[in-house]
C-alpha cells in the first residue's frame, strides 16, 4: 500500500478522529490531506444537517452499533419484568402457603428472607417478593411517560 491510497469516505466521525490522532502527517502526507478533507467535510455536513447536536449526542449516535445494546434492551423490556414480577409474586404464594418454604440459601436473597421467616414469619418473608412481583408487574403493565409529557 502506497501514500494516498486509503479512502477515508467511509470512515465515521470517531473513526477519522482516531486516526488523525494516529497519523504520521510527514511520513505519509497524501493520507494525511485524504483525511483531513474526509474529516472536514463530515463535520461540515453534521453540524449542516444536525445544528442543534453536540459532540457527545453525535458520539453516542455513532458508538451505539458499535458497543451494542442487546443486554440492556433484554433487561429493559417490558415482558422481562413482568414474568420476572410473576416470578416473585408466586414465590410470595409458595412462601405464605407452604409452612416448609423457608429454607435456609446460600445467596444474599435467601439468607435475608430465611432470617425474616426465622424472626417474623412467613406472611413477613413473603411481603418482600410480593412488593417487588408487585412493582415489577407495574413497570411492565403501565405505559412508559414521554419526555416532556
Amino acid at each position: 500500500m502506497r501514500d494516498g491510497d486509503i479512502d477515508y469516505s467511509k470512515y465515521t466521525l470517531l473513526e477519522l478522529e482516531e486516526a488523525l490522532a494516529g497519523i504520521n502527517k510527514h511520513q505519509y502526507p497524501r493520507n494525511y490531506a485524504n483525511l483531513r478533507s474526509a474529516y472536514e467535510q463530515l463535520t461540515t455536513t453534521l453540524a449542516e444537517t444536525c445544528p442543534q447536536a453536540s459532540a457527545t449526542e453525535i458520539y453516542a449516535a455513532e458508538r451505539e452499533p458499535l458497543l451494542g445494546r442487546k443486554w440492556e434492551k433484554f433487561w429493559d423490556s417490558r415482558p422481562v419484568a413482568g414474568i420476572g414480577g410473576a416470578i416473585c409474586i408466586w414465590w410470595a404464594y409458595d412462601l405464605i402457603t407452604q409452612p416448609d418454604s423457608c429454607h435456609p440459601g446460600k445467596r444474599l436473597m435467601g439468607v435475608i428472607v430465611n432470617a425474616i421467616c426465622e424472626s417474623l414469619g412467613h406472611a413477613a418473608a413473603a411481603s418482600i417478593p410480593l412488593v417487588l412481583g408487585f412493582i415489577s408487574v407495574a413497570y411492565a403493565v403501565f405505559p412508559k411517560r414521554r419526555a416532556g409529557a
